[in-house]
């Protein structure tokens, strides 16, 4: 499991595939020490650290693949702009 991340990790939003691998090259059971605490943390969205956001995003890939959908990707989606702005992405002048 890849620990240290940078912002060029990010996946393009549109890359499904990459996505799911980013999501999966975190292991919340494992970082947070259950399923319990993992989908507890997940739920809760606090949203306050790396480990908070790669916890959340974890937890909606594994649901996704077992109910066979894609439900994740809008959970990234979401969660897109505090990974990039945690990790100091450089930002856009539109």
């Amino acid at each position: 499991m890849k620990k240290d991340i940078s912002w060029q990790d990010l996946p393009d939003p549109a890359d499904v595939s990459g996505v799911f691998a980013f999501a999966m090259s975190f292991n919340g059971y494992e970082e947070l020490g259950s399923f319990e605490a993992c989908t507890s943390a997940a739920r809760e969205r606090r949203r306050a650290s790396l480990v908070d956001l790669r916890n959340e995003l974890f937890c909606a890939a594994r649901a996704s693949r077992h109910t066979g959908s894609i439900g994740y990707l809008a959970t990234y989606e979401a969660l897109l702009p505090l990974f990039q702005q945690m990790l100091g992405a450089p930002t856009t002048n539109a």
